[in-house]
């Protein structure tokens, strides 16, 4: 019969808890960046489709979208809550296209903000295009947005890099 001291014991309980657990914090590790990116991605998303169930899950209750039309009467400046956004999406039967590329993404523990530039589409035709700005908290739901500004660039739009919008919408 084979015996273990103690201090074999524990040098192998130590080993293999030296082993395991970089591989266990890999594994439960998630990078924010790509879940904050994920999270305008996919508002981006909704918005296209109308997906107001999708929308509110993805605001905050106090969310609020702020607008800066520029054009050559001059600028506005718009504010809206996000229950009159939601509201916003519901009634009309057009066809919208929102798309982003090349975020810039600043994460400190649980505040976060993607900048990016877009381009919209409306009923098939290009609209405008110009930067989005999320900034997002971390709650006990998860990253939610708590606030989108945007402004409304209907000339000089560099175009996409994404490319003419495909058939499926993208």
């Amino acid at each position: 019969m084979r015996t273990f001291s103690s201090a074999g014991f524990c040098w192998t309980i130590l080993l293999i808890s030296m082993v395991s657990a970089p591989l266990g914090a890999q594994e439960s590790k998630s990078d924010p960046v790509q879940e904050v990116t994920g999270i305008a991605h996919d508002s981006l998303e909704a918005l296209s489709v109308a997906d107001t169930a999708t929308l509110a899950r993805l605001l905050v209750p106090q969310a609020m979208i702020y607008s800066l039309r520029e054009g050559d009467a001059g600028s506005s400046m718009g504010a809206v809550s996000r229950v009159a956004f939601l509201e916003s999406l519901g009634g009309e039967d057009q066809e919208l296209l929102e798309r982003m590329w090349n975020p810039t993404v600043q994460v400190q523990g649980r505040v976060a903000m993607v900048w990016t530039p877009y381009d919209f589409h409306l009923n098939g035709e290009f609209s405008h295009c110009g930067i989005d700005v999320f900034t997002m908290l971390k709650g006990a739901e998860g990253w939610q947005v708590a606030s989108i500004t945007y402004n409304v660039v209907l000339e000089g739009c560099t175009p996409s890099p994404l490319g003419p919008p495909g058939r499926s919408g993208k």
